[in-house]
């Protein structure tokens, strides 16, 4: 989820002349979204980021309402915040899509830009359906596996004395 920048950028040290493309939803961009300052400095050398916009963590969301009958509850972001506009604050550019069409423009034209060392943030705007989740193994109502017994727990120590 998070090690999506280093990646991007160690493939790029890797291949300097292919161009390199990373992929992330709004989410897990989020995580590691600090590392764009640093993608601006000099030497590092330039990529593409494509940001899937949907406004909320999208895999917490749909674990929770599958389990939950229906219920989430602290999985929808921020919609007045535009990663595009960050990347810009950060001397990048920050470019926002809404279509397929403009989807592959932009990448495109990402692709060109890397050339001549300029790093794109493509912030792709969908909407708030939620996808069927990719590890149906995985889906499975969480159970209790062990209980907490106050027998259990033993006086701590004050560490003042």
């Amino acid at each position: 989820m998070w090690l999506w920048f280093s990646s991007i950028l160690g493939a790029k040290i890797g291949c300097p002349d292919t161009p390199v493309i990373g992929f992330a939803g709004d989410g897990a961009f989020g995580i590691s979204m600090n590392e764009m300052s640093s993608c601006a400095r000099e030497e590092w050398p330039a990529i593409t980021m494509v940001i899937f916009r949907n406004y909320q963590w999208g895999a917490e969301k749909r674990n929770t309402t599958l389990w939950f009958d229906n219920n989430f509850v602290g999985t929808e972001l921020d919609p007045e915040l535009s990663y595009a506009k960050v990347a810009d604050a950060c001397g990048l550019k920050g470019v926002t899509v809404r279509t397929m069409e403009e989807t592959t423009v932009a990448i495109k034209k990402s692709c060109e830009d890397q050339k001549k060392g300029i790093t794109t943030f493509i912030e792709v705007i969908l909407n708030q359906e939620l996808g069927e989740p990719f590890r149906r193994d995985a889906m499975k109502k969480p159970v209790k596996v062990a209980g907490i017994n106050k027998k259990d727990m033993r006086p701590q120590k004050s560490l003042n004395g």
